[in-house]
């Protein structure tokens, strides 16, 4: 005999699972569309939103404190290192001479110096910083484990989709430990890979695909409309999948035919002197395209950059 225990919400284990596990491979457009309408039918109270938005700009292994932030004139030569320090904005700050443009740019932001952790290893340390909560077992260096959900996702689950765009996004990646883990799949990430200082660069999902012309996807919808005008194999539409299939289906078009998401996603829209002024590299217009997105609505950005663990 088989056992299904299901939830409140009438969820059974086996797919609280198989969202969890889905969550972290990340998901196209229309499956966060049907997975987080699901949600709200069930919970119209998680559709209410706010203002601020947010980018995390995760520097994967970490740079030096020393070498930025928190330079130490006074320590040791083996501590303080090899570089010197330089006057910020702000008077009797001092940062590292790595970083002038930080350094003068300083009475526009804030370092938050008391947020540490004490664990050794990058897999814990992830998690912690990533969902604010440490993790029940030891984690090595190299896991990509979520005991519990990303800031992302959780942000993603209070405020759910806007102007049909989703509240979590990553570039170009799920970082470690950014995950929604039992909240669901449909508060995984909406991921954007690519390279987005190539001249190609697409957003998949939000534009046709390459080999597909605007006449022959029109086509393909007028002869999606032609079947369904014929008689569903259920009495009830309620209950025929094809019906929820089609409403995810058109919201997934509708962000494809949307000015304003295509506004956000295209970054060729920018001029040369902005797109200049964030580096003419991937990571540089990975933060340009954040700013677009959130200013658009989308509620989380998270952009990636690894590296930093050097070892040497």
């Amino acid at each position: 005999m088989t056992r299904i225990t299901t939830n409140c919400a009438g969820q059974t284990r086996r797919d609280f699972l198989q969202l969890g596990l889905g969550g972290m491979l990340g998901f196209g457009m229309s499956d966060l569309l049907r997975l987080r309408a699901a949600e709200l039918k069930a919970a119209p109270s998680l559709a209410k939103g706010k203002d601020v938005n947010c980018i995390l700009i995760w520097l994967d292994g970490g740079p030096s404190h020393y070498e930025t932030f928190d330079p130490k004139p006074d320590a040791p030569s083996e501590i303080r290192g090899e570089f010197k320090t330089i006057p910020t904005s702000v008077p009797g700050v001092h940062f590292s001479e790595c970083i002038p443009k930080l350094s003068a740019a300083f009475d526009k932001y804030t370092v938050v110096r008391s947020v540490w952790h004490k664990d050794p290893n990058h897999g814990g340390g992830n998690h912690y910083m990533m969902t604010g909560m440490p993790t029940p077992v030891p984690v090595a260096c190299g896991a990509y484990v979520t005991f519990h959900p990303s800031f992302g996702s959780m942000v993603s689950y209070d405020r759910g989709l806007r102007n049909g765009l989703p509240a979590y996004a990553t570039m170009p990646e799920i970082s470690r430990s950014g995950g929604p883990n039992f909240l669901g799949a449909q508060h995984a990430p909406f991921v954007i890979d690519g390279y987005p200082n190539s001249a190609s660069f697409k957003v998949r999902d939000v534009v046709l695909p390459k080999d597909i012309s605007e006449g022959r996807a029109q086509a393909r919808q007028d002869l999606r409309r032609s079947l369904d005008g014929m008689k569903r194999y259920h009495e009830k539409l309620a209950d025929d999948p094809a019906v929820a299939f089609d409403e995810y289906y058109s919201q997934a078009l509708q962000l494809v035919g949307s000015s304003e998401a295509q506004t956000a996603f295209d970054i060729s829209k920018e001029s040369d002197k902005v797109r200049e002024s964030y580096g003419r590299n991937d990571f540089g217009q990975r933060l340009l395209l954040a700013r677009r997105l959130v200013e658009v609505g989308v509620s989380f950005v998270t952009v990636y950059y690894g590296g930093w663990d050097h070892h040497t």
